[in-house]
Formats: structure tokens, C-alpha cells, sequence
């Protein structure tokens, strides 16, 4: 291999970011009660790879969230035991029979946010993007999709630790149900205001894999710089 070659792909890989492989969980689209928002409450898959402290869900939608932004996006998480299995951290008819321990809500206008709530018998504010943020949650989109980030080491999870999770769409008002939920290829709700539980067939999993911690991976990538130096200076 060329000695230049070997410097500019070593160095190529210095300037990489380390993320697992991101699973694809499938939705079935046209399934909701409502077409209200022409796509934007219909998920057509959900995203989900980590880093090395990070989670990231990428919720592609059929419809724009950015021309048509009032849709609300929200992940209801069972991390460890004892979670809530009746409601979620925004009280609305949404709950996850396994027990919801965390839940992230968020919304796509007045500039975007979104909050990262825990339940500790009874729900409150961990992180959120316009206040105190520990767990650096944020939130970005484009023409057809959500996507949000944050650590998850305040979630009580470490690197090969599973979870179970449920993505969903909602309206605007506060007390809106889940209009699409990721784990069920059918319709979830009938009416806004309809109930629904995420439950076993409908749950999805999700294991963090093991990623190389960042110095890690200098040290090894500084080794193979030296290593490619050594060929240089025989040549």
C-alpha cells in the first residue's frame, strides 16, 4: 500500500465518529384514523443506534414536518423495573404495559424541543432543551423526519444493556392519544382522545452496543500514524 495512502486513511479514521449500526424498526404507513397534517403523524420507521454515550432515534414520517409542523413525537421507555404502566410524563392516554420509566416528548414548532421525564412514583423533568439539560437532549428535523438525541447513561443504561421502547405521533392538545404507534402495524386509536397501551406483541427492544470510548480509539489510530511514519522513513 502506498505510505501516503496509509497516513491519509489512518487519518481519515482518527476524524470518525464511532456509532453502532442503526436497526430499522418498519411501521405499516395509512394506517391512522386521521389524515390530519397530510403525513406527519404517520410513521413509516424509526431509526435507533447509539454511540458510545449517546441514543438516537431518526423517526421518518410519510409526511413534512417542517411545512406542517404541530405534530408532537414521543418515546415511552422501560429501562429497569418498576415503571409507570398506566400513564406517561405529558399525562396523556399513552402507557407501556412493561412500565414506563422514561419518556421523551417533543415538539417541532416555536423552534423545536423537547423534555426527557423520569418516573420515580411519580413523574418528573430530568433534562429538557430550554432548561437544565444533563442528559443534552436535543432535537432536529427535515422534509420527513424527527430526530432526537441524548445520553443514556441517565436512563440507568450502560453499554449492552437491553430496553424496551414504543415510539409515537400525537396532535397538539394535551390530551391527544398515540394517532400512530411504531410497535402496532395497525390502527391504535380511533379519536384523539382514545387510549392506548403499548403491549406484548407490540413492543420493540434494543440492545446498546459496545462502542470504543474516544481516547480509545486515538490511542489506536496515534498507533497506526507511527506506524505509517515507520514506512515512510524506509522508503
Amino acid at each position: 500500500m502506498n505510505p501516503k495512502a496509509v497516513v491519509l486513511t489512518t487519518a481519515l479514521l482518527l476524524s470518525a465518529t464511532f456509532v453502532a449500526s442503526a436497526v430499522t424498526y418498519i411501521d405499516a404507513t395509512g394506517e391512522n384514523f386521521t389524515t390530519a397534517g397530510g403525513g406527519i403523524l404517520d410513521i413509516s420507521s424509526v431509526e435507533v443506534n447509539n454511540t458510545a454515550t449517546d441514543l438516537n432515534f431518526k423517526i421518518n414520517l410519510t409526511g413534512n414536518p417542517v411545512a406542517t409542523d404541530w405534530g408532537k413525537y414521543m418515546i415511552g421507555i422501560s429501562s429497569t423495573s418498576g415503571g409507570d404502566t398506566a400513564g406517561n410524563g405529558w399525562g396523556r392516554p399513552i402507557s407501556l404495559a412493561a412500565g414506563m420509566n422514561y419518556w421523551v416528548g417533543s415538539w417541532v414548532d416555536s423552534g423545536n424541543g423537547a423534555e426527557l421525564r423520569n418516573y420515580t412514583g411519580s413523574w418528573g423533568l430530568q433534562s429538557a432543551t430550554y432548561a437544565a439539560n444533563p442528559d443534552s437532549i436535543s432535537i432536529t428535523k427535515d422534509a420527513s423526519s424527527v430526530t432526537l438525541n441524548f445520553n443514556f447513561a441517565g436512563l440507568g443504561l450502560s453499554s449492552g444493556s437491553t430496553f424496551l421502547f414504543d415510539v409515537y405521533t400525537s396532535g397538539g392538545g394535551g390530551s391527544d392519544g398515540a394517532v400512530d404507534a411504531l410497535s402496532n402495524p395497525s390502527q391504535s386509536i380511533a379519536n384523539w382522545g382514545d387510549s392506548y397501551n403499548t403491549a406484548s406483541p407490540f413492543v420493540n427492544s434494543y440492545t446498546i452496543t459496545p462502542v470504543p470510548e474516544p481516547t480509545s480509539f486515538a490511542l489506536l489510530g496515534l498507533g497506526g500514524l507511527l506506524l505509517a511514519r515507520r514506512v515512510i522513513d524506509r522508503k
